[in-house]
């Protein structure tokens, strides 16, 4: 088995029944609602530079995983 993470757009009213769908099918590790953030990060220097924070993390635990894990 493979574990991916994926991050799609729904329409509000119909995330309880794709949820309830999704957890029947398969094994749902993780299922997070992700808020809409572009209004703070265009206007928030302090959220804007969280972000790339975490982007440069991420990447960093990419290429090290891909580095270690063999």
């Amino acid at each position: 088995m493979k574990t991916i993470n994926l991050t799609l757009k729904i329409n509000e009213h119909e995330l309880t029944t794709f949820e309830s769908w999704l957890r029947e099918q398969l094994e749902v590790i993780s299922f997070k609602v992700i808020p809409d953030t572009n209004e703070l990060y265009e206007s928030d220097t302090t959220f804007k530079k969280l972000v790339k924070a975490c982007k440069d993390a991420n990447d960093a635990k990419a290429d090290y995983i891909n580095k270690f894990n063999k």
